[in-house]
Parts: C-alpha cells; structure tokens; sequence
C-alpha cells in the first residue's frame, strides 16, 4: 500500500469545536487506513502563538494539505485567508504538485452557502498549482458544537460514512466522489428551515451576549459610519 502523509488544518479561531471534530475524525480514518496524518490549529500562527517560520518543515515532507473550516460571514475565516495567502507567498513554487482537499462546514443546514468558500480553496490550489481534489460541505455544524460524532448516534455514523467515502478517494489522488457529498446533505423539510434559522440566530446571539456584545453592536452598520456622499 501507498501510505500517505497528511496534513490537515482546522480552520477554526475554536480549536476544539465542530471543525476540529471533523478533522479528528479524518485523521483518525486516516491512521486506521495506514496513512500518517497530524492537525495544526491556524490560529496559533494568526495570534503567533507559533511561528509561521517553522511551518516550512511541516509542510514540505506531506503528500496531501486539507483544509477543514467553518463558513464566517459567507465566506473564510479571515486568519485561514491570512494564511493561505502566506503560503502562497512564502512557499510559491514548493507546494506545487501537492494535493489538497477542503472540508467546509455552516451553522444553517443549507450547504450551498458553502460553495463559494469551496470555490476560493480551489483557486488557492490552482494559483499554487496544487491538485485539487475538491470539497465536502456540511450545513449544520453548530448543532454538533464540538460533540465527537462517534457519540451523535446514526447522525454521527452516516458523517463518518461520508469522510471514509471521501478519504477513499483522496488517499488514491482522486476527485472526491459525489456520493461522499450525498451522505452529509441533509434532507430538512423547508417548512422547517424558519423555525431552524431563528433557533440558530438565538444561539448566536446568547453567545455574542455573554462574550459581552450588546444589540447596539449587533445592528451597528460601521461600513457606513464614516462614509459621506
């Protein structure tokens, strides 16, 4: 067997939330598979907790990079932003070749919200001429907040399907099958997408709350506050 080194990248500002659960769950399909397979937190060099330096040595000796994140305001946590565009800059030419996947989850259960934050991780790999494997995406993340999925029951069971589906796919080079993206969409009747969103938007908000947001910053348009016509 051709073992394959991976590295995988949450995402996440939450080093121990849905993001990480599901990159977990990778490198653990990964290792039972024979491959060897490490997690890195991008928030450790965005806040320089760790040295973008050091990553060189990380990264160079893998075979494969997959990014797993969350959706941040229909798009890429701004600190994942910041670091692709520090290894397409500080390792331009020398990840050229590489393969690399992305596995992108939301709070709200529709996971077309995902495609245009899957479409920028394919340009990344395009600009450093890395091989695209394609992207998986999950709606309603914030339901699993951090719970390990071998404990959500047949939920847990049918992700876990899905990444083993998909990592099938990935440790042999190739695109990531469709039906790996059947397994995680789930079927939610649309009567129930309102009721769904306003619970998800009060969690949110209570969260915000206690991290001491108040409602005036919430509504607050600061894009608007110095611009005159």
């Amino acid at each position: 067997m051709n073992r394959k080194r991976l590295l995988l990248l949450n995402g996440s500002p939450r080093k121990a939330k849905t993001s990480y659960v599901f990159a977990r769950t990778i490198k653990h399909l990964a290792e039972k598979k024979g491959h060897k397979a490490e997690i890195i937190h991008i928030i450790e060099y965005f806040d320089e907790e760790k040295h973008f330096d050091a990553l060189k040595d990380i990264i160079l000796p893998q075979d494969i990079l997959g990014l797993i994140t969350p959706l941040y305001v229909d798009t890429l946590p701004y600190p994942v932003i910041w670091f692709l565009e520090k290894l397409s800059c500080d390792l331009a030419g020398e990840l050229k070749g590489k393969e690399f996947f992305a596995v992108a989850q939301c709070g709200f259960p529709d996971a077309d919200l995902l495609h245009p934050l899957l479409e920028s991780c394919r340009y990344f790999a395009k600009a450093v001429e890395m091989r695209w494997l394609g992207g998986l995406g999950y709606g309603g993340g914030a339901l699993i907040d951090g719970t390990p999925l071998e404990k959500l029951g047949r939920k847990g069971k049918k992700i876990i399907s899905a990444f083993t589906s998909a990592l099938d796919d990935i440790v042999e080079g190739k695109n990531i099958s469709p039906s790996a993206q059947g397994l995680l969409t789930a079927k939610i009747p649309k009567i129930l997408y309102r009721p769904l969103a306003a619970f998800l938007n009060y969690r949110k908000k209570r969260e915000a709350y206690l991290q001491g947001v108040s409602d005036a910053d919430l509504t607050r348009k600061t894009y608007l506050e110095n611009y005159k016509l």
